[in-house]
């Protein structure tokens, strides 16, 4: 609001009192002309009425020329409860009326963005608890049919399979436990922060000794390529992360049959400073047309209807954590051959994520 503009508001005003002024002038000029050497009262009282009159026309012009918005904001006064308040200003006059009403667009505008935000995560969140629900009720299920069985003699064969499947139930268990806790956590991802320089092989190995039964069960070799890196990361992120990655390829590659390998390949960019982890399976792979989608929330494409346990969080939440940390991802994948996902790691990145 420049001085200017605060003077063009009130124009009509000041031109009222100069009009005024001049008005008393020449009154005082005529009494002069006829030889008084005094004002007479007569022409004061006269100056006197004369000045009110024309100020309050100027008023009486200038607020029935501002009285929409006047009514406007009375109404808006009265309705205190009306959410709405902010579009019943529509009739600015004045320079600084037209101030006002751009920053109360601007500020309902942030309002109504914040609340869609927070409408559309609450109803994923809701979401996401029904349906994790409904997944965790399958290991439930199979862990109560196992109790249920009737006692009776088993050899050592039957008792380890009995004991794998009860493993394995708890196992799907404690991934869905972890993955509702993350999730959880995200919203306060800022909290849950400690940023270090973290070894890859060290993170990698913490999760392959993790899931070391699920690559025994299932024939899956972990392999890692390529010399130890210290990145700029969380590590409890990050091992979540590299689970996330590692739960996946096992689930699309159990049911093939023979061994399969899955490379953690460690490797740096020659032109810049990136370090790049990529995590290559050997499972069914992705549908061209399903990968731009990988990333969304419930997004499960072809491989999560025929898997039926998928939630369509794993790789969504993957993407969340790596754009907070700063860390590129990467998704490339062949039907029949395997999938391969890159996490980036640059230098001095991780706090653009958390601005």
């Amino acid at each position: 609001m420049t001085f200017w503009k605060y003077v063009k508001d009130r124009f009509l005003l000041m031109a009222a009192w100069i009009l005024s002024l001049m008005m008393s002038l020449i009154v005082v000029h005529f009494d002069m002309q006829i030889g008084a050497r005094v004002i007479r009262s007569n022409s004061l009282v006269y100056v006197f009425v004369l000045g009110v009159f024309i100020v309050g026309v100027g008023i009486i012009y200038d607020y029935l020329r501002q009285r929409e918005w006047y009514k406007e904001i009375n109404y808006a006064r009265i309705h205190e409860n009306d959410n709405e308040f902010s579009l019943c200003l529509q009739n600015p006059v004045t320079e600084e009326q037209q101030v006002m009403y751009q920053l109360l667009q601007r500020q309902y505008s942030a309002f109504t963005d914040q609340m869609m935000l927070m409408r559309q995560q609450r109803e994923q969140h809701v979401h996401f608890t029904n349906q994790w629900v409904h997944h965790m009720k399958t290991p439930v299920s199979v862990l109560h049919l196992i109790t249920q069985q009737p006692a009776q003699r088993m050899n050592e064969e039957e008792v380890r399979a009995l004991l794998a499947n009860v493993s394995e139930e708890t196992d799907r268990l404690t991934g869905g436990l972890e993955l509702m806790l993350h999730t959880a956590r995200l919203d306060k991802f800022e909290l849950d922060l400690h940023v270090s320089q973290v070894s890859l092989h060290h993170n990698i190995r913490q999760v392959i000794n993790q899931h070391k039964k699920m690559f025994i069960r299932y024939r899956i070799f972990p392999k890692v390529i390529g010399e130890d890196r210290l990145v700029e990361s969380d590590s409890k992120w990050l091992s979540f992360i590299v689970t996330q990655l590692v739960t996946n390829a096992i689930k699309y590659s159990k049911d093939i049959q023979g061994s399969k390998l899955l490379h953690f390949e460690i490797e740096m960019a020659e032109n810049d400073d990136t370090v790049w982890l990529h995590v290559m399976d050997e499972g069914m792979g992705i549908a061209p047309h399903d990968i731009p989608r990988v990333f969304e929330a419930f997004f499960t494409g072809e491989n999560g209807r025929k898997e039926g346990d998928a939630t369509g969080m794993g790789l969504y939440l993957v993407k969340q954590v790596c754009s907070r940390l700063g860390h590129r991802i990467q998704i490339t994948s062949e039907i029949g051959v395997g999938t391969k996902v890159s996490i980036g790691f640059e230098s001095r990145t991780i706090h653009k994520g958390l601005l």
